[in-house]
């Protein structure tokens, strides 16, 4: 109901314009659009979109509630010159990667996320370059990595509420202490959310 929650960029939204903020800094919203559902009795726009500008790069957010409960999903897709990342769930607990690496960086890749499967979808030898955007690309495999398993989300949720409660409590024992999120994120991602929902196109 828009009329009490404010509209899926207010009430759902909000949550990615926080956590991209997070990752990329503050974003200006640039062109955002609300699809009304046909064939209902009562006005509902179930899918909207928004296109966000950041100064490392542009995302897209798009949340649809026009699915069965059963087919809900969470993705969040990041893409780089040399490949892809995806990640999975609400708050991330599998992940995958497609892209082009040297052999030295697949083991730090491998010590930093730790057992992973891997398949490499290389045809020749490796030592191999390419075009980028107007650089040269060096790589010794071009592989797909998946890793994560859903059997993690109750420890990852419980881990970050861990962390959110321990962030505060610093803070309010401390005010020196420089909180990872405050009074402003919640502000700022709500005030995106409203721009967003005031820009929205409505069809």
């Amino acid at each position: 109901n828009r009329e009490k929650s404010g509209g899926i960029f207010i009430e759902h939204g909000v949550h990615f314009f926080d956590m991209f903020a997070g990752w990329l800094g503050k974003g200006k919203i640039i062109n955002a659009v609300e699809i009304k559902r046909k064939n209902v009795a009562t006005i509902m726009y179930d899918r909207v979109q928004a296109t966000v500008l950041y100064d490392d790069g542009l995302v897209n957010f798009y949340h649809g509630f026009d699915q069965p409960k059963i087919l809900d999903r969470q993705e969040m897709r990041l893409q780089f010159e040399r490949g892809e990342i995806t990640l999975y769930e609400w708050i991330p607990v599998k992940m995958k990667i497609h892209g082009l690496f040297k052999k030295e960086e697949l083991k730090q890749l491998s010590q930093l996320i730790g057992p992973f499967s891997m398949v490499d979808n290389n045809s020749g030898p490796a030592g191999k370059n390419v075009k980028g955007k107007s650089v040269e690309i060096f790589f010794d495999h071009h592989v797909t990595i998946e890793c994560g398993n859903n059997a993690d989300k109750q420890n990852r949720y419980g881990q970050m509420l861990t962390d959110m409660l321990n962030d505060q409590w610093s803070w309010i024992k401390d005010k020196d202490h420089e909180r990872i999120i405050d009074d402003n994120n919640a502000v700022e991602s709500l005030r995106m959310a409203e721009n967003a929902k005031e820009m929205a196109q409505q069809f």
